[in-house]
């Protein structure tokens, strides 16, 4: 990673970015489908901000999603700042291209995000949100969010909620900071105390929790394109999959298979799990 954000060690564990040749990317992929998998991830860190000769990761996308037999292809993780038009663009162009983008805000204060060298403000931030939950029909957006960033005060945290409000992700891994040796982040001396860091922690949680509750009943009685990806943990006769937008959906086997696309109808919502049947009518 070339990025440097003052709370992370990886530009210093795992070096600078480096973009693999993208004929190579292709082939590893076409070996994929032909053993019969279904879905691939285009993984990197940072995935967007991918770079080999004259190619940029929309290249790279919509080269991908032209390969026979590809059902599926996710991508992560992307940084804000790198999320370009035509990655939107080509992401709305091919079918097989998941409407799920993981957009990682960390925090919402600009202040915050400035220490943490984010190089976004909020406002861009949710701009950039908004476009793609506008342009991309029935997007997942999820994100990142650390609680309890150096010199965070109760105002800067208070922001943070108010951006959660409104983008209103679909799902969030939500942190506590945890100083990491070799950063810049733990060298600032106005580190907040862990008490605080709890509480802040619990609220984004909580709120986070109504936000994909909201989001998962919004799809009660709906038909979701669900992919088979192992049983149910609960039950040995259920499988579970995911949705075009990357939420977990549970449902009874039925003569299905893992690795096949089924057309689920989605009864309840559980948390940030969905229920189903299949419709063999579909």
């Amino acid at each position: 990673c070339d990025k440097f954000c003052t709370f992370c060690i990886v530009p210093f564990t795992r070096g600078r970015e480096r973009s693999r040749d993208l004929n190579g990317i292709l082939l590893e992929v076409e070996k994929a489908v032909d053993k019969g998998f279904s879905e691939i991830t285009l993984l990197g860190q940072n995935v967007n901000s991918y770079k080999n000769k004259n190619n940029k990761f929309h290249n790279l996308l919509e080269e991908v999603s032209k390969i026979n037999g590809l059902k599926r292809i996710r991508y992560t993780s992307p940084h804000p700042k790198d999320m370009s038009e035509k990655v939107i663009n080509i992401m709305n162009k091919y079918d097989n291209i998941c409407n799920s983008v993981h957009l990682p805000l960390q925090a919402g204060s600009n202040k915050i995000l400035k220490r943490m060298n984010r190089t976004y403000t909020k406002e861009e931030f949710i701009s950039l949100a908004q476009k793609i939950q506008n342009r991309i029909p029935n997007v997942g957006i999820s994100t990142d969010i650390i609680v309890g960033f150096p010199g965070e005060t109760n105002s800067d945290f208070e922001q943070t909620l108010e951006v959660m409000d409104v983008i209103k992700f679909d799902f969030a891994f939500n942190f506590k900071y945890s100083a990491r040796r070799g950063t810049k982040a733990i060298e600032y001396d106005d580190q907040v105390n862990e008490e605080d860091k709890k509480s802040r922690l619990t609220k984004v949680i909580n709120l986070q929790k109504k936000h994909t509750l909201h989001k998962n009943e919004k799809l009660i009685g709906s038909y979701q394109e669900v992919l088979i990806e192992k049983e149910s943990k609960l039950s040995s006769s259920n499988w579970a999959g995911r949705t075009d937008s990357n939420k977990w959906v549970i449902f009874d086997k039925g003569k299905s298979e893992i690795g096949e696309l089924v057309n689920v109808k989605i009864n309840e919502a559980v948390g940030v799990t969905l229920k189903g049947q299949i419709n063999y009518n579909a």
